[in-house]
């Protein structure tokens, strides 16, 4: 297989590393010189590519040509369109194999904690969710003008190694109470890595998918499920109002939304079952992997 990752963060790199290490043929391609150089290290052959500006001459053909590519670029944080995505499609001077976007499960909104499925119709509540949904639209039409097969894998929140609110819960930072009514959706980030690969290999007409391990555990059990097995003491809770109030703009936007993913169209579709279907399964991996003391640098609220 030959695969192009576009935006190698932290699971591109993953998805990359699994890929180079089965001996296949993998680019990816990066914003910082910086992030070529750690994939360089990686013998994963990395090339720079600034979306945020015209790409002069299109994209060289054999960045695309044939190949598998997986878009994991984001939005820039302005706006209710993508334009990174929109000169992207531009940039491309030749057609790949297929084209896999990962999305993000802002496109629907606050469900109040309703389940949504593919079919729901996206009704973003946020710039960030506008923004991703107006990249969904641009890849599909970009398939529909070539004949690339597209796959939109709409993405919850991602954990994994160096992705738990560890250094958070060591600080003793309240978390939301625990609250089955407001279902929590996440994926650890080798599960996505594995989905990614099945939609690769998908040969169905469907283009849309929810992905996730489809266990609706709230964001305050997810958080005290962490602490447990990272042995640390269980953290002080605060309302739903009350960590909204403390909350910064994006964080304030993950709390006041609330769904849960129905995700059998990527198990009978793609079929895809999570290795990590329990999250407390997925927590003990990922600690095992990083240690229980590895700072998240990121700290984002939406691991949790």
């Amino acid at each position: 297989m030959a695969l192009t990752v576009v935006g190698c963060g932290y699971t591109g790199r993953r998805l990359a590393e699994r890929c180079r290490h089965k001996g296949e043929d993998v680019i990816a391609l990066v914003r910082s010189s910086a992030s070529r150089e750690a994939l360089d290290l990686l013998t994963i052959a990395a090339h720079r590519l600034n979306l945020d500006e015209a790409v002069d001459g299109g994209l060289p053909g054999r960045f695309t040509a044939g190949r598998r590519v997986v878009y994991m670029v984001p939005p820039s944080g302005q706006g209710a369109a993508d334009e990174r995505m929109a000169r992207f499609v531009e940039a491309l001077t030749a057609p790949p194999a297929c084209f896999v976007y990962l999305s993000t499960t802002a496109v629907y909104g606050d469900r109040g904690g309703a389940t949504v499925d593919e079919d729901a119709r996206p009704a973003p509540s946020s710039d960030r969710g506008r923004r991703r949904l107006d990249a969904e639209h641009r890849a599909l039409a970009c398939g529909r003008e070539t004949g690339v097969p597209v796959r939109i894998l709409r993405v919850p929140g991602i954990y994994g190694p160096g992705r738990l609110p560890l250094e958070r819960l060591r600080r003793g930072a309240p978390v939301l109470a625990p609250d089955p009514s407001r279902p929590g959706n996440r994926i650890h980030v080798d599960d996505l890595g594995r989905v990614i690969l099945a939609a690769i290999r998908y040969t169905g007409s469907r283009t849309i998918f929810n992905v996730g391990d489809g266990d609706p555990m709230d964001t305050g059990s997810f958080a005290q499920a962490v602490a447990r097995e990272a042995g640390l003491p269980a953290p002080p809770t605060r309302s739903l109002a009350e960590m909204i109030e403390a909350a910064g703009p994006m964080g304030r936007e993950f709390l006041s939304e609330s769904r849960r993913l129905d995700t059998r169209r990527m198990r009978e579709e793609l079929g895809f079952t999570p290795r990590y279907g329990d999250p407390v399964a997925g927590i003990r991996a990922s600690l095992d992997e990083s240690g229980p003391w590895m700072p998240d640098p990121a700290d984002r609220a939406s691991a949790i």
